[in-house]
């Protein structure tokens, strides 16, 4: 009798706990867009297309700083606190910090604007592209050397960049950058290579 109460018990648990789970679940499948997102497929498709031509290899200053919003909006905080000290915008810290890097790499003196807007043309790889309403995420895969290990041993380490796509455009963007001793020297000597400077 005692093991059947126990049964009785733990089945009405499991159903209990498997009737409140199922709605949830159902409800995540079906949860609606975000309040006021009317995306179609194609704009979806379209968004996309603008984060992945940020990752295009080859891309050329110019190229890249045509992507940009002059509204643009940063949430990097290494880079804001870049503008931040500088007095300027988000958009002209983008635009300097993308023309020191052009700049290292253009070593045959030429118009930076025509020069690929990372040293040899590299992008980082892109492995995953999600959009939902203005929003698309690109998760980078990114090598790294890892100190613990022999010289040459190399470990794969992934980020996030999500921007805010309108018209054709970048006007907003988040990622997972830290403030470091190195990031903020290694800023800098980019920004020193700027022609701008």
């Amino acid at each position: 009798m005692k093991s059947k109460t126990v049964a009785l018990i733990v089945t009405a648990a499991f159903g209990l706990g498997l009737g409140v789970s199922l709605p949830a679940m159902a409800r995540a499948e079906d949860s609606p867009m975000p309040h006021g997102c009317s995306t179609t497929p194609a704009e979806l498709q379209a968004e996309k297309k603008v984060v992945l031509d940020f990752y295009r290899p080859n891309i050329t200053l110019r190229e890249l700083i045509a992507l940009i919003d002059p509204s643009y909006i940063q949430h990097n905080p290494l880079v804001l606190k870049s503008a931040a000290e500088k007095h300027i915008s988000d958009y002209e810290e983008f635009k300097l910090l993308f023309t020191g890097i052009a700049a290292s790499g253009n070593l045959g003196g030429g118009n930076v604007l025509d020069s690929p807007a990372r040293r040899g043309g590299r992008a980082p790889q892109v492995v995953i592209a999600t959009a939902e309403c203005d929003l698309v995420t690109a998760i980078v895969r990114n090598t790294r050397p890892d100190p613990t290990a022999s010289p040459g041993t190399t470990y794969e380490r992934y980020s996030f960049d999500t921007f805010r796509v309108r018209g054709g455009k970048l006007v907003e963007h988040w990622d997972d950058q830290v403030i470091t001793t190195e990031s903020v020297q290694a800023l800098r000597k980019l920004e020193q290579q700027s022609p701008s400077r």
